[in-house]
């Protein structure tokens, strides 16, 4: 009798420690330069009620190498980014959707909220910065439970086809 309470208390013990070790919080952080970044896709139209009030979608791609970013063991091979902005000369709000496209055909989907503003340089060149906290709201088989938070911080230059960024967080996976 003791040995059959033995195993079923192990086996119950077995049967939570899945769920708990899938949820585990795991960190993650990269930078990306300019080189890894390029817009697709970028489409302004005046608002008209004040100089420089514009809305904008936007299409922006991100190339990683093989170690740089990973969910679950498993290599992220590019990030699309898809958004849109309302913006006061280059200064506001933004929202982003994203899909991490993984090395194994998985998907991980995120949404983001942006806050930019344009800036002047010490040199007095322009740059906009950009804050952003994107949520990971789920993905494709094994990462359809995925949750998690990652901050970025970035700048873009003016007319130019793409940005840096850092960014830094934690995820989980959801049984």
């Amino acid at each position: 009798m003791k040995i059959h309470s033995v195993i079923m208390v192990s086996a119950l013990a077995m049967g939570l420690a899945v769920p708990a070790i899938a949820q585990q919080k795991q960190s993650l952080s990269y930078s990306k330069t300019s080189s890894d970044s390029r817009y697709t896709q970028e489409h302004m139209i005046d608002v008209g009620d004040v100089p420089g009030h514009q809305v904008r979608i936007y299409e922006i791609t991100w190339s990683f190498k093989k170690d740089e970013l990973a969910f679950g063991g498993v290599a992220v091979k590019e990030q699309w980014v898809r958004g849109m902005s309302e913006y006061t000369n280059w200064s506001g709000p933004a929202t982003t959707y994203s899909v991490y496209v993984l090395e194994d055909g998985n998907k991980v989907f995120g949404r983001g909220t942006v806050t930019s503003q344009m800036t002047t340089n010490a040199d007095g060149s322009k740059a906009l910065r950009f804050s952003s906290v994107e949520n990971f709201v789920g993905g494709t088989r094994k990462f359809t439970g995925i949750r998690g938070q990652t901050q970025t911080n970035g700048t873009r230059v003016p007319g130019e086809k793409a940005l840096t960024i850092q960014a830094a967080g934690e995820y989980w996976i959801e049984q």
